[in-house]
């Protein structure tokens, strides 16, 4: 008998519980959905019922030995679908034909490519009957067939994270008579697709649409002997490979692509980049009205009088009227050359009153402006995201200890210093205004202290896994580890190296964590960038100039700690040479300098915080694992700073110090975190300010 067989079984019936169980909480749900369609005033959203919802699902998880992370995240594609089930409840509302029509969606390639997958997730959430998808050989196809009332909708890609705007359904959507009415995203998994008992030694060409080929660009690249072919679609040519028959020849494609034509994965996540996200517009004949409680979206075009100044009167139009710009987009007009068409997207509905006197005021400054739909807006702004990460952060256990008696404000700021003709970048700015350095959607700067938390080194796959779950239930929102560890002693453990940084890499991605880790040498810079999310340049290495250069032409945030030896001044100068190769992201970090002490492994210069934060616009953040070398001393030193104002601290933690390979003595235990966090959360209150 199959040992295997029985917990399946087991499985499987719990399954069908668990789907039964959503299928009640959905009737619920529209039980609730009722009240709000008989009340506009009530919102659609209530952010304090489910920061309610997160604590009793942390709850539960921690009683039964899960974690409350990952139920978590559970949680929040459960209420991500109730939103949605709500909004198709309240959309139908006055609608006679609600739930009983059939529409044809028209889209560009053949089924199971990406904009068909992605129209499945579209009209899950809208009253319809029946669907019908029509695939087209081209984008204008589709919307032509739009215009003639072949099909009632036309879904077309916009812009992807990896590859960018998709100008020919720009030129499309401001040329024709079309309208937006939806978006919606989908994040890509591109897989190498080939025949059953293929393999991939032997793949010799690999089809795939352009976008998609310049995607995996890197993947290919490593491919000795591989011809890459251009094909209409990454599904077509997923297709053409089950018809051709050849073993030889793979597509890139999904795997639900590998599923629909008789295909196997050859390996998966092949793209560059680990987040691919493609953005789609549906597009229709006519506007369509939704609940006005719904967060909006309205696009643009409009084309400029041509003179200095009238696109920055523009934009200023918009920020008068506090309306946030969150796309702006430039395409030549073909029959004035040098002159140009901006396509811009604003949060907004066009009926707001807001919108509509900032649109009145731009149409002062152009020569053409067209409105090109105002739409539910289905692309998480930076607050709401953020909002999503606290509740999932906040309801981490933490210990019941007694918040320690410390100022309730940050220190007043030291007096500001002459000011230096060589920091004409670093130094603070004549508005007074403070750089916010966002990475991968966690900003430092802000009001959120930024918890920076994992091990010094990372040492194996489980060590880093269990390190991240650590840290994650810790309240961290940046995960650190070192790959690359410049140690003291030759024979100390110095890395992993590269495959360590995979590994990070890995465990930031499953606990939905940037990454920050320390690169050494200048030729690595490039490398350690395709990964990493935020650069580190270590105490050694403040001053080394070849490397600060390199990481100044990078496009990733950096870092930057303060060197054992160093005077601020110096600190500042090494953030100069960053920024001056343009590089503006940068946070500094106090680590402790060398002094005659012997108490502690370095001395926490403390006061350096507040001195920083009058001589320069950049975040500053301190680490009191190194400054103090000793682990019952980093949460008061942690403490101290978020006192005197600190944008965060950087921390090692490990899930079993007894047994590190690099520093043990100062890493942080879990109930360790547990009693920072429930130390910090007063402190930072009092100053309006939040983990």
């Amino acid at each position: 008998m199959d040992p295997l067989s029985k917990p399946r079984e087991t499985i499987d019936r719990l399954d069908r519980e668990f789907v039964s169980l959503l299928a009640a909480r959905l009737k619920a749900v529209r039980e609730i959905v009722g009240h709000k369609q008989n009340n506009p005033d009530v919102r659609l959203r209530d952010e304090e019922r489910e920061r309610q919802l997160f604590e009793i699902w942390a709850r539960e998880a921690d009683t039964h030995g899960i974690s409350p992370y990952f139920a978590g995240r559970v949680l929040r594609e459960i209420l991500t679908w109730s939103r949605r089930d709500q909004e198709r409840v309240l959309d139908s509302r006055g609608s006679t034909d609600a739930g009983t029509r059939s529409v044809r969606v028209g889209y560009q390639g053949v089924p199971a490519c990406y904009s068909d997958l992605t129209i499945g997730k579209v009209f899950a959430s809208r009253p319809i009957a029946r669907l019908e998808r029509i695939g087209f050989r081209g984008f204008a196809a589709a919307v032509d067939a739009l215009e003639a009332g072949e099909v009632d909708y036309a879904l077309l890609p916009i812009e992807n994270t990896i590859a960018g705007s998709i100008n020919e359904v720009y030129d499309l959507i401001g040329t024709r008579h079309v309208t937006i009415v939806g978006e919606e995203v989908w994040p890509v998994e591109h897989c190498l697709l080939g025949l059953p008992g293929a393999k991939l030694e032997h793949v010799r060409t690999v089809r795939s649409h352009p976008v998609a080929l310049q995607q995996c660009q890197k993947f290919l690249d490593g491919f000795v002997g591989v011809t890459a072919e251009s094909f209409h679609d990454t599904a077509g040519a997923a297709e053409a490979v089950a018809r051709g028959g050849d073993p030889t020849v793979a597509a890139i494609a999904s795997e639900d692509a590998a599923r629909e034509y008789g295909l196997v994965v050859l390996k998966r996540e092949i793209a560059d980049h680990a987040i691919n996200i493609t953005r789609f517009l549906l597009l229709g004949r006519q506007p369509e009205v939704f609940d006005v409680r719904r967060p909006a979206k309205t696009s643009l075009v409009f084309a400029v009088n041509h003179r200095r100044g009238a696109l920055l009167e523009c934009l200023k139009s918009f920020d008068a009227q506090g309306i946030n710009l969150t796309k702006l987009e430039s395409r030549p007009q073909v029959a004035t050359p040098w002159e140009y068409a901006f396509y811009a997207d604003i949060e907004g509905h066009v009926s707001d009153v807001r919108v509509q006197a900032a649109l009145e005021e731009v149409r002062a400054h152009t020569n053409h402006m067209k409105v090109l739909g105002s739409y539910p807006r289905r692309v998480e702004s930076e607050r709401e995201r953020a909002q999503i990460e606290s509740m999932i952060s906040a309801v981490t256990p933490a210990a019941e200890v007694e918040a320690p008696t410390c100022p309730a404000e940050p220190a007043a700021p030291a007096k500001k210093a002459a000011k230096n003709p060589n920091l004409k970048l670093c130094s603070l700015r004549e508005d007074a205004k403070r750089t916010l350095v966002d990475v991968s959607g966690v900003v430092f700067g802000g009001e959120r202290f930024v918890l920076a938390m994992g091990p010094c080194a990372v040492e194996n796959r489980r060590q880093m896994m269990d390190a991240a779950e650590l840290v994650k239930r810790g309240g961290a929102s940046v995960l650190r580890g070192g790959a690359f560890k410049p140690r003291t002693s030759p024979y100390a453990f110095q890395g992993l190296g590269f495959a360590g940084l995979d590994l990070l890499v890995e465990a930031g991605r499953t606990y939905e964590m940037p990454v920050v880790t320390e690169v050494l040498h200048p030729e690595d810079v490039e490398r350690v960038a395709e990964s990493a999310d935020m650069l580190q340049i270590g105490a050694r290495n403040m001053q080394n100039f070849a490397l600060l250069k390199e990481v100044g032409r990078s496009k990733r945030p950096v870092l930057l700690k303060r060197g054992m030896s160093a005077t601020i001044e110096e600190l500042l100068l090494a953030a100069e040479y960053i920024m001056a190769g343009g590089n503006h992201r940068v946070v500094l970090c106090e680590r402790g300098i060398r002094t005659f002490e012997t108490a502690t492994r370095n001395t926490l210069d403390i006061a350096a915080v507040p001195v920083l934060k009058a001589r320069t616009h950049l975040p500053v953040i301190v680490d009191p694992s190194h400054a103090s070398g000793v682990r019952e001393l980093v949460i008061p030193l942690a403490i101290a700073a978020a006192a005197i104002g600190a944008d965060g601290v950087i921390i090692e933690a490990h899930p079993n110090p007894s047994e590190a390979l690099c520093d043990k003595d100062q890493a942080l235990t879990g109930d360790d975190l547990s009693k920072l966090v429930a130390q910090l959360k007063p402190i930072l209150a009092s100053q309006g300010r939040r983990l």
